[in-house]
């Protein structure tokens, strides 16, 4: 399933940050990332995989010290506005606990990166 995701956010991807202006050097390493965690967000597995927690990790530090919470938030955006799954809001407040850590950045099925 995050290959299939992968390949729909690639494919998508030049698109949706024209529309979204978002800097096209800040999401791929989003792009390519997040998917490990779309089975644990749409509910087709019951936990996230250990791939998608290192991811969560890694976002967590880019956030702190790299692109920062919002570029972040920007590019989660356009994953979940244009792939064709909905993200369930029980698992993605379950994330962090399940993952054992935080979230320095938004992430939702209606996000708002501005606040």
């Amino acid at each position: 399933m995050a290959r299939i995701v992968g390949f729909l956010i690639l494919a998508i991807s030049a698109q949706a940050m024209a529309k979204f202006d978002v800097d096209p050097h800040q999401c791929p390493v989003i792009f390519d990332n997040f998917p490990y965690c779309m089975d644990f967000l749409i509910g087709s597995n019951d936990l996230p995989s250990s791939q998608c927690c290192q991811r969560v990790y890694d976002f967590n530090a880019l956030a702190e010290h790299g692109m920062g919470p919002r570029a972040i938030c920007e590019c989660i955006e356009i994953i979940t506005r244009t792939i064709p799954m909905k993200l369930r809001a029980d698992r993605i407040s379950d994330l962090p606990v399940r993952c054992n850590t935080h979230l320095s950045f938004p992430i939702s099925e209606y996000m708002d990166c501005n606040s």
